[in-house]
């Protein structure tokens, strides 16, 4: 997974998370895949997506990385289309292609010019139906992942996320396991292994594709009626059900050490999934409170009592399942640093017993639409906007109303959702220190 790509999904980063004003249209299939055009008159590319409801929550134990390496397997090609055939047909015409994978989705994009786009959707459609998967395309894309998982380790802050991530959720969790996975599975994964995840999760009806520029959607339409509704496999998938509660888990290590001179006070607390009714308010509660650069923590203890160098937050805002926040307070090593906790501390009551400043609210909310004025210029940001509400609403016309579902949280749900989520009893620390 890029920088860039970990960058759209944190909620620090929330302005790549809006569609721009240009009129969209959707179809579904009778296989069940959703297409969904944007016409956006711009220049002569197209941003082409096709987004799979899968992620490292459908891995099981054994198989713990699988999602990650299938999206690498994916492009090893097809019987039609073989080898490095998808990135010889984006680069000849001057293209970019990539994909990434998180807990939820497998999402592969490409950015090319718009006479190349049936050619693409072609291609996209044959490997959904027809990917082949021999032991040796599977032993050389293995290494290509064990060398991305083992230069993580050369990153310190890399390095420590790997190491905290087993103590943090109970076992059942489907976010349990990093998404990148473990090397002694992944070294040990079987060509009819990765056929088993690709017939298990890959098909019509449990993805959708995104279109986004100069195109007329009828015409889109067809070519998607072409070449995706042949494609007749279908699966039966259901959401998981007695997901193991957060609030009541307890993480399994209160301290750790890192080869780095820093100490990293690491908050931890349960995040409503996207589908829950909090989930608007503790976005811009945590935001407000820790996490952007004008945060209530961020300008005390960053900017004016010059107490920590920052805050980081290290996991996916959105998510399909509860998830965790998890907040990190990045500062030098020192027995001061007691400081800090107390600070922390104070302002979260605050919080709870005084809710956010109106002019802070107030604030946010202009920045949010200026941030959406700006996103609009961007064709892969408006196809991450639709797709994102098509994943996590079932609606990617939600996309065009989510300024207005963050401007219509009220200050005392910002309070209420502060005293439910960041409660004492709710917060768990873990104390990071240099060894």
């Amino acid at each position: 997974m890029k920088l860039k790509q970990i960058l759209f999904l944190l909620p620090g980063f929330i302005s790549t998370l809006y569609a721009a004003d240009y009129p969209s249209k959707s179809v579904t299939l009778k296989n069940g895949l959703k297409v969904i055009v944007c016409e956006k008159p711009d220049n002569d590319f197209v941003e082409f997506e096709v987004w799979y409801r899968t992620g490292s929550k459908d891995e099981k134990p054994g198989i713990r990385g699988m999602a990650h390496l299938f999206e690498h397997m994916m492009f090893r090609g097809t019987a039609k289309y073989p080898g490095k055939a998808v990135f010889d047909n984006v680069e000849k015409v001057g293209g970019e292609v990539n994909a990434y994978t998180t807990y939820d989705r497998t999402v592969y994009h490409e950015y090319i010019p718009v006479t190349a786009l049936e050619k693409m959707m072609d291609i996209e459609a044959d490997r959904m139906a027809n990917l082949v998967v021999t032991q040796d395309i599977l032993n050389t894309e293995r290494e290509v992942v064990g060398e991305e998982l083992r230069n993580g380790t050369n990153n310190w802050y890399q390095k420590m996320n790997s190491d905290r991530y087993p103590f943090l959720y109970p076992q059942g969790h489907p976010y349990e396991v990093d998404v990148i996975g473990f090397l002694d599975e992944i070294t040990k994964f079987t060509a009819p292994q990765c056929m088993e995840f690709f017939n298990n999760y890959y098909s019509p009806n449990n993805a959708f594709v995104v279109v986004v520029g100069n195109v007329k959607a009828e015409e889109v339409f067809a070519m998607a009626e072409k070449y995706f509704g042949v494609v007749t496999k279908q699966l039966n998938i259901k959401k998981k059900e007695n997901i193991p509660a957060l609030d009541t888990a307890h993480i399994r290590a209160s301290e750790m050490n890192i080869n780095f001179p820093v100490q990293i006070y690491s908050y931890t607390f349960p995040r409503p999934a996207v589908s829950d009714p909090d989930f608007f308010a503790f976005q811009m509660l945590t935001e407000l409170l820790f996490t952007s650069d004008n945060s209530i923590l961020n300008n005390r203890l960053v900017k004016k009592e010059h107490l920590a160098y920052g805050f980081n937050v290290a996991n996916d805002g959105w998510s399909y399942y509860p998830n965790l926040a998890i907040i990190d307070v990045i500062m030098n090593a020192s027995p001061g640093n007691v400081k800090v906790k107390r600070a922390i501390k104070e302002e979260i009551n605050k919080v709870i017993e005084q809710g956010i400043p109106e002019e802070m609210l107030s604030d946010y909310l202009a920045a949010y639409q200026n941030n959406y004025t700006l996103n609009n210029y961007v064709s892969g940001n408006i196809a991450n906007d639709l797709g994102m509400a098509e994943y996590y609403f079932n609606d990617y016309n939600k996309a065009y109303s989510l300024a207005k579902q963050f401007g219509e949280v009220t200050p005392g749900e910002i309070k209420r959702v502060a005293a439910k989520y960041l409660a004492e009893d709710k917060i768990q620390l873990v104390n990071i220190k240099p060894e």
